[in-house]
């Protein structure tokens, strides 16, 4: 197996990880464990993908000095074993490359998350408005790399629970907002000033990947009206399940325009021509690809949008030639 196929299996686990700490019940470090165990899934990820898409070469990712002799040399460590670059320097140089997927949003919530790693030994006294904003940065975080890793390296992700547990359950936290940030640490009103100018960068609703995202939860009866039924297979003997119309839109979370970028980006010489439609509309056919939302339920001839699943990629794959190199 490749380089770069371990480091971003190894990737996975460490999100899965971040996900179980953050999850625990009682934990009081639960912020800063997540975003230093998140940040790690970035970075070999971010190493996944250079190697990928440097052929594999691992000289690829060592930092280089002068040999004294005119030459460049890789810088070593303690144990003398070559230093690799920076996670931040890695995102940078692959939001360089349009083709990439990683867009500037994206690379606004990484540095976001680094900034909460660094920072996290200052979290002297936290409360519920800091962990609202670190849950907006880690909840979008999340979603990124869901986006990114299925992207580059087609994992199958969907038997892990990819989601934050909401502490909303706390009466105001939606909306907690401090009367005072003078009475955090220094460190901490500084962090919260530059999470604010990130967030404050304009926002494109179409886009897919991005900087923080608003949780918002609240409590419904199980038959609720605003409930959609859906079924994940075709056959009829299949116990049915009901879910929340967000919850569908989470694993269906493309556009028509989002999936056109993305192939353009994913596939050599891309043509949005016939053949291109003809495979398109086979596989609206299947759920597993495509669902249509109706504007009025009620209605099968109201105006509607077609969203996709990340699945669809592995099937496009199969007709179009990848990318290899940035």
């Amino acid at each position: 197996m490749p380089l770069s196929a371990d480091l971003a299996n190894k990737s996975v686990q460490a999100a899965i990880a971040a996900i179980e700490v953050y999850n625990k019940p009682n934990f009081l470090y639960r912020e800063e464990a997540f975003a230093l165990l998140m940040s790690n899934a970035w970075e070999l990820l971010l190493k996944a993908k250079w190697l990928l898409d440097r052929h594999e070469e691992i000289e690829s990712l060592h930092v280089l000095i002068d040999d004294g002799r005119g030459g460049l040399t890789p810088k070593t460590n303690r144990s003398g074993n070559p230093l690799s670059v920076g996670a931040a320097f890695l995102a940078a140089k692959i939001r360089e490359n349009k083709n990439s997927g990683l867009d500037q949003a994206c690379l606004d919530n990484f540095l976001a998350l680094l900034e909460i790693r660094d920072n996290a030994a200052h979290f002297l006294n936290k409360d519920l408005y800091l962990g609202r904003r670190i849950l907006e940065i880690g909840t979008a975080s999340l979603r990124n790399y869901l986006c990114l890793a299925t992207e580059w390296f087609q994992l199958d992700l969907s038997e892990y629970n990819f989601f934050l547990m909401p502490i909303s359950f706390y009466h105001g936290f939606e909306t907690a907002e401090p009367a005072t940030r003078a009475h955090y640490p220094e460190q901490v009103q500084r962090l919260l000033a530059y999470l604010d100018r990130l967030e404050e960068q304009p926002v494109d609703e179409a886009a897919r990947l991005h900087v923080s995202l608003r949780l918002e939860t609240k409590l419904t009866r199980g038959k609720d009206a605003a409930s959609v039924a859906f079924r994940w297979t075709d056959d009829p003997s299949a116990p049915a399940i009901t879910v929340r119309e967000e919850d569908i839109l989470r694993n269906y979370p493309m556009t028509y325009r989002n999936l056109r970028e993305l192939l353009k980006r994913r596939y050599e010489a891309f043509l949005e021509n016939n053949e291109f439609h003809k495979i398109r509309k086979a596989l609206e056919k299947d759920t597993k690809f495509a669902i249509v939302r109706l504007l009025n339920p009620g209605n099968p001839n109201s105006s509607h949008t077609r969203f996709y699943s990340p699945n669809i990629l592995q099937e496009f794959d199969k007709h179009y030639v990848r990318r290899q190199k940035s």
